[in-house]
């Protein structure tokens, strides 16, 4: 079951799906204000930019990479 899960991710639909989540989720969490991590562990903050919006912005530009990859077929 796992196999077919992740053969869904590896091409297709299922990767351009996946890479589409991922930059929509970057999105997201760069736009929200910064939150504890895990809800208890305060993250160092540089102004308004905290762990919160580096990994929102990690997420973004991976998966737009992603999604350029799978537009052009690669």
């Amino acid at each position: 079951m796992i196999d077919g899960l992740c053969n869904f991710f590896d091409e297709g639909y299922g990767k351009l799906g996946f890479a589409v989540a991922t930059a929509v989720g970057g999105l997201h969490m760069m736009a929200t204000e910064g939150q504890p991590v895990l809800g208890v562990i305060d993250s160092p903050k540089f102004g308004w930019f905290d762990t919160q919006h580096t990994l929102g912005l990690i997420l973004t530009v991976g998966g737009l990479c992603c999604v350029r990859n799978c537009m052009r077929g690669e």
